[in-house]
C-alpha cells in the first residue's frame, strides 16, 4: 500500500517504520556481502548485477510506470560508458566529472529519443528505440578516431573517493549505495503527484489532461530521468570492466533490459530488482548446462508470460492483494479535511456565444449560446446526438471550434489546450468514466489536485517538508470529496473494482 493511501497517521507511521526497518536490513546485507565472499569472480558478478540493476530501475520508471516501451537503454548506457572512458583515458579526467558529463550526454540522448513518443504509438516507438540502439552500435565502430573502434578503450582507472582509489569491494559498495539512492528516489516520485501523473499518461491520457497533467512534460521528464540513470550505470560499467568495446553494447543488450523489467514486473518497484537477479544471476549458475541454457531460459520466459503476465512481483502482489481483500470488510476510516484545509471557492461565470462545430458534412453544434452565472448549477438536456458532449469537449479544449467564443470570467478558453483550461479551474468528467483502474479510489481523486501542488521536483524526490505537508492536505481533501459523493468506505479499493455507478461518483470527486 502506498503512503498516499494510508488511512490515518498511526497506519502511516507503522508503514514508515516497517519500510525503514526493512531498508536497514537490506543496506546491512549489502554492506556485509563483500566481506563474506572470498571469490573475486563472484564479487565482480555482484557488482555487474548492480550496474545492470540501475539501468533497469530507470527503465521501469519509464516503461513500467510511464508506459513507454524503450529498447534503446543499452545504447544510452553505451553513451555514458564511452563518454566517461574517453574523458578518463584520453583526457585524464577523474571519474566523477567524467561520469557527470556522461549523464548529461545521455540525458540529451534520452530527450532526443523521447521526441518520437509524442507522435507514434507505444510499439511503433519501441521499434524506433531499437533503431536508435543499432545506430549507436554502428557509431561506436565507425567513429574509430574517437571510440577506438574494435580495439576498445583500455586501462580505464577505478574511481577515487576522498583521495583513495576504490578497489573491487569499494566499487561494489559504491554501486550498491547508488542503487539504494536511485530506488528511494524512484519510490518517492512514484508515490507522489508525479507518479500519479505518469500513470495517468500511461493509462488514460484524456483523464490526465483533464487533471492538468502535461503529456509532453511528464513523458520528457521520464525519458530524461531514466536516461540519466543509464548514463551513470554506463560510467560504472566502464570502470568496472576497465576495457570496453562495441561488442559490449549490441542491440540484444538493449533488449535484455526490457525483458528484465517486463518479466520481473513492469510498474512494480521491486520488479527490476527481482528481474535482474533472476535473469542475470540464474544463468550464471547454469554453466553446467551451457548447451541447454538458452532452452531453459526460453521455457522459463514462456511459462512466466503464460502464468504470470504481470511479472514475478506482479503475481506475488496479486496473490497478496486477493488474500487481504478476502479478509477486509470495509476500508479503514481516514481523517477528513477540515474547512480550513479546503481550497477557497472562487465561483466563475461562463459565457458561451455562437459556438459551432462541424465534422465533415455533419453540424454537431450550430450557433450555441449559454450564459452561466457564477456559483450556479446549469443542466444541459437533450437527446442522443444533440451535441451535449461536443459542447463540453469544445469548452474543455478537446475539440477546436469552427466559430464562436467561450469566456471564463471574461478570459477566452477557445484555442487553449485541455491542460491549460484545466489549470484555469475547469474540471470535467466523461461520458464513460476514465479512472486509473490500478490506483486506489483516493489516489484517483488526488489526481484532480495535480496542478495545484507547488512542491518542486527536488522536494518531491527527497520528501522534504513542503511536499509532505501538501501531500497530507491533498489526501485529506480527496477523502473529503469522496465522502461527499458517498464513497468513504471505498477509499482504499482499486478504482477498477468499483461498479459503474460508483466509478462515476469517484470521477466527480476527482473533478
Amino acid at each position: 500500500m502506498s503512503d498516499l493511501a494510508q488511512p490515518d497517521s498511526a497506519k502511516a507511521s507503522a508503514q514508515w517504520c516497517w519500510e525503514l526497518g526493512f531498508g536497514a536490513i537490506v543496506v546491512l546485507a549489502l554492506a556485509c556481502f563483500p566481506l563474506l565472499i572470498k571469490s573475486q569472480y563472484q564479487l565482480f558478478i555482484a557488482t555487474q548485477v548492480g550496474v545492470y540493476l540501475m539501468v533497469a530501475i530507470g527503465l521501469n520508471f519509464l516503461t513500467g510506470f510511464g508506459g513507454q516501451a524503450s529498447i534503446g537503454h543499452g545504447a544510452l548506457m553505451a553513451i555514458g560508458a564511452y563518454t566517461a572512458a574517453i574523458l578518463m583515458v584520453d583526457h585524464l579526467w577523474s571519474f566523477w566529472p567524467a561520469a557527470g558529463a556522461g549523464m548529461v550526454l545521455t540525458a540529451l540522448g534520452g530527450a532526443l529519443m523521447a521526441l518520437p513518443a509524442f507522435r507514434v504509438s507505444t510499439w511503433y516507438f519501441a521499434l524506433i528505440t531499437l533503431g536508435f540502439a543499432h545506430v549507436v552500435s554502428g557509431m561506436l565502430v565507425e567513429w574509430g578516431g574517437l571510440t577506438h573502434s574494435f580495439d576498445g578503450i583500455v586501462g580505464i582507472p577505478m574511481p577515487s573517493l576522498f583521495g583513495a582509489s576504490l578497489g573491487p569491494r569499494g566499487l561494489f559498495w559504491l554501486v550498491a549505495g547508488l542503487n539504494v539512492i536511485a530506488f528511494i528516489i524512484v519510490r518517492n516520485l512514484v508515490r507522489s503527484r508525479i507518479g500519479r501523473g505518469l500513470i495517468a499518461v500511461r493509462d488514460n491520457p484524456a483523464a490526465a489532461m483533464a487533471s492538468g497533467v502535461s503529456l509532453v512534460g511528464v513523458k520528457m521528464f521520464a525519458f530524461v530521468f531514466s536516461a540519466v540513470l543509464a548514463g551513470l550505470a554506463g560510467a560504472l560499467f566502464a570502470v568496472q570492466k576497465t576495457v570496453i568495446t562495441p561488442d559490449d553494447f549490441t542491440a540484444e543488450f538493449s533488449i535484455f533490459f526490457l525483458v528484465v523489467v517486463v518479466l520481473g514486473g513492469a510498474g512494480r518497484l521491486w520488479g527490476p530488482i527481482i528481474g535482474t537477479l533472476v535473469f542475470f544471476v540464474v544463468p550464471e549458475f547454469l554453466e553446467a548446462l551451457q548447451g541447454w541454457r538458452l532452452l531453459v531460459y526460453g521455457v522459463v520466459l514462456l511459462a512466466l508470460m503464460r502464468f504470470a503476465p504481470s511479472g514475478l512481483v506482479g503475481a506475488i502482489d496479486d496473490l497478496w492483494q486477493r488474500s487481504r481483500s478476502s479478509r477486509r470488510v470495509l476500508s479503514p476510516v481516514m481523517a477528513f479535511a477540515t474547512q480550513t484545509d479546503l481550497p477557497v471557492s472562487n465561483p466563475a461565470a461562463l459565457d458561451i456565444s455562437g459556438l459551432s462545430k462541424r465534422f465533415g458534412g455533419v453540424a454537431a453544434l450550430s450557433d450555441v449560446s449559454i450564459a452561466i452565472r457564477a456559483g450556479s448549477v446549469h443542466a444541459i438536456v437533450g437527446p442522443n446526438g444533440s451535441g451535449k458532449t461536443t459542447l463540453l469537449n469544445l469548452v474543455s479544449g478537446y475539440y477546436k471550434a469552427d466559430a464562436g467564443s467561450a469566456l471564463l470570467d471574461g478570459n477566452g478558453l477557445l484555442g487553449r489546450s485541455p491542460v491549460a483550461i484545466s489549470r484555469r479551474g475547469i474540471g470535467r468528467t466523461f461520458q464513460t468514466p476514465k479512472l486509473l483502474p490500478d490506483l486506489t479510489v483516493i489516489e484517483n481523486a488526488m489526481l484532480g489536485g495535480y496542478a495545484f501542488e507547488r512542491a518542486s521536483l527536488i522536494e518531491v524526490a527527497l520528501r522534504l517538508p513542503r511536499h509532505l505537508t501538501e501531500a497530507r492536505r491533498q489526501r485529506r481533501q480527496a477523502a473529503h470529496y469522496l465522502r461527499f459523493v458517498g464513497l468513504e468506505n471505498r477509499l482504499l479499493d482499486k478504482a477498477g473494482d468499483l461498479p459503474h455507478g460508483q466509478q462515476r461518483l469517484a470521477e466527480i470527486a476527482r473533478a
